[in-house]
C-alpha cells in the first residue's frame, strides 16, 4: 500500500525496495511525471508483499485433500414426493421472479483467443440457426423472462478491463437488445510477477497486469456503487453465470425457490462428470463447509475414486451457476475492506508473458515466465453460513464453449443446443428423426421468445392452432 505521508511517487519507490523489487528502480527513476502517475495507479492499493508471499507458496505447495468429503446435494428427483418438492420450489421461484427481486450477473471477461478470434467471448456467434452471439442470446432470455413475469429484470455484466469498452459499444450498436437495465462494469486489475515473485515490465512505463478474476466481482460491484443500485431497484438475488455456456438458465425458478426456501445465502448447481479425469472443478465439503477444488488440485486416486455404487465418489462437478444473496455480497465486501485475511485466496496459473529485459528489449518466451494470481467467485462458499447444492441435468444446463475443436468447442455446444431443442420436441409430442445420442440429422432452432424451457416449450405448442413442420434449419419463435 502507498504510504501517503511521502510524496505518492517516494512512497512507491521505498514499498518496491521493502519488497524485492529492485529491479525496477533503474527505470522507473528515469520516467517523467506523467508516467510516474500512470505507474501510481497500476499499484496504488496493491499489497505486493503479499501477493509475492502468495506467488512462493502456491508454487510449491499442493493443495490439502485430507479432509475433503462427498458434498451433500439436493439431487434431481426420483419419487413423486420428491417431483412434489422440485414443483413447490419451482411456484415459489416464479413468485419471487414476478415480485422484482431478482438480478443476473453474467461472467464475460473472456477474450475468444482460443477460438481462434480476438473479440469478446460474449460476440462469438453460437446459435445453430440464425448465429445469435453469445451476448444476443442471453440477452433474448432475460427478455422473455421479464415479459413472461411481468418485471424488469436488472442484467449486470462483469468484463474485463480489455474488453469493456468492446462490449459497451456492442450493445450500444445493438441498442441494448432493448432491455431496460443493463450495467456493464469492470474486474479489477492485478500485477503479474514472474516464477520469484518479481513484477514484470510491459514497457519502459508500465508493469505487466491482469484481470482478478471472477472472484473479482464483489469489489467490482462496489467500486461501481451497484450495491446501491440493486437496492434502490429492491433487488435480492443475484443469478450468476459465465458466458461461455450456451445452456446455461440466468432465471431459473427451481433454482431460486430452492434458494429461498432453504434460506441459503450462496447456492451453486452441478452436473454429474462425465469422465473421471474430465476438467471440471467438483463440490466437496471440507469442516462441514461447501467448497470447490478445482481439476488440477485433486489428485488421481480421488478424482477416479468410486462409493459402494460404483459411481465415482467426487462426481458433482461445479457448472459456474450460482445464487447469491445481495445482502451477504455486501456484508462480505465490507468485512473483506476491514480485514485482508478474510478475502478470497489467490490461485495461481502459470503464463508465457511478454516482459521487457535489463537492457530494455522484449522477449516473447517460449515457456511459461510468470505466475497471473486470480481469485475465483465460488471460493464464496465457505464465507457462508447458509449454502445449497443443487443437481441440473447436464443436457440442460452445461456445454461451455473453451476450445476451438474438438470437446467444449462451438462445433459441441451447437450440437448439444440442437439436442437439447430436439427433446423439448419430443416432449411436445413432435416426432422427428434423431440419431442414437437423440441429435436430428440437421439444425433446428427455438427462440427464447416462444420458449425459454422445455416446461414451456410444451405449455406454448400445445396451444398452437397450426404447428409448423419441422425441417432443415426449421426456427420457432
Amino acid at each position: 500500500m502507498v504510504n501517503r505521508g511521502k510524496s505518492r511517487w517516494e512512497s512507491l519507490l521505498d514499498m518496491l525496495r521493502r519488497n524485492g523489487q529492485e529491479h525496477l528502480l533503474p527505470p522507473f527513476e528515469k520516467l517523467p511525471p506523467q508516467k510516474q502517475s500512470a505507474i501510481i495507479g497500476q499499484l496504488d492499493g496493491v499489497d505486493l508483499s503479499f501477493m509475492r508471499r502468495e506467488v512462493l507458496r502456491l508454487r510449491r505447495h499442493g493443495k490439502d485433500t485430507s479432509a475433503m468429503k462427498p458434498a451433500s446435494c439436493t439431487f434431481l428427483p426420483s419419487t413423486q414426493t420428491e417431483e412434489e418438492r422440485w414443483e413447490r420450489a419451482f411456484a415459489f421461484g416464479e413468485q419471487e421472479i414476478r415480485s422484482g427481486s431478482v438480478a443476473v450477473v453474467s461472467a464475460a471477461g473472456g477474450q475468444s483467443t482460443r477460438l481462434g478470434s480476438i473479440a469478446s467471448k460474449g460476440m462469438v456467434p453460437i446459435t445453430p440457426v440464425r448465429g445469435k452471439t453469445l451476448f444476443q442470446l442471453f440477452a433474448e432470455r432475460i427478455s422473455a423472462c421479464e415479459l413472461r413475469h411481468g418485471v424488469t429484470i436488472p442484467w449486470l455484466i462483469l468484463t474485463s478491463q480489455a474488453n469493456r469498452e468492446e462490449t459497451v459499444s456492442y450493445f450500444e450498436q445493438n441498442e441494448y437488445f432493448n432491455l431496460r437495465e443493463v450495467h456493464i462494469f469492470a474486474q479489477g486489475q492485478l500485477p503479474t510477477m514472474d516464477l520469484d515473485g518479481r513484477l514484470i515490465l510491459a514497457s519502459k512505463e508500465s508493469i505487466a497486469t491482469h484481470s482478478d478474476g471472477h472472484g473479482g466481482l464483489v469489489p467490482a460491484m462496489a467500486n461501481c456503487d451497484l450495491f446501491t443500485t440493486l437496492n434502490r431497484l429492491g433487488i435480492k438475488y443475484l443469478s450468476y453465470h459465465q458466458i461461455d455456456n450456451p445452456l446455461a438458465v440466468p432465471v431459473d425458478p427451481y433454482f431460486i425457490g430452492f434458494h429461498i426456501q432453504n434460506s441459503a445465502q450462496m447456492s451453486s448447481r452441478c452436473v454429474r462428470k462425465a469422465y473421471a479425469a474430465e476438467k471440471v472443478g467438483v463440490f466437496v465439503e471440507v469442516d462441514g463447509k461447501l467448497r470447490v477444488i478445482e481439476y488440477m488440485d485433486l489428485p488421481p486416486e480421488c478424482a477416479s475414486a468410486v462409493d459402494v455404487s460404483n459411481r465415482l465418489r467426487f462426481s458433482l462437478a461445479n457448472v459456474a451457476m450460482h445464487i447469491f444473496d445481495v445482502n451477504f455480497l455486501e456484508q462480505f465486501h465490507a468485512k473483506a475492506q476491514e480485514n485482508k485475511l478474510l478475502d478470497l485466496p489467490l490461485h495461481p496459473s502459470l503464463k508465457r508473458v511478454p516482459y521487457l529485459n535489463a537492457a530494455g528489449h522484449l522477449v516473447r518466451p517460449t515457456e511459461a515466465n510468470a505466475v497471473k494470481l486470480e481469485r475465483f467467485i465460488f471460493d464464496l462458499l465457505p464465507h457462508a453460513e447458509r449454502t445449497l447444492l443443487l443437481e441440473g441435468r447436464r443436457e440442460e444446463i452445461f456445454s461451455p464453449i473453451k476450445n476451438q475443436a474438438g470437446l467444449d468447442s462451438p462445433e459441441t455446444s451447437r450440437r448439444d443446443q440442437v439436442r437439447q431443442f430436439a427433446n423439448w420436441l419430443a416432449r411436445g409430442k413432435v416426432d422427428i428423426i434423431r440419431d442414437a445420442d437423440g441429435t436430428p440429422p440437421f439444425p433446428i432452432e427455438i427462440a427464447p421468445s416462444f420458449a425459454n424451457s422445455a416446461r414451456e416449450f410444451v405449455e406454448k405448442w400445445s396451444k398452437l392452432d397450426r404447428k409448423p413442420a419441422v425441417v432443415e434449419n426449421f426456427y420457432l419463435a
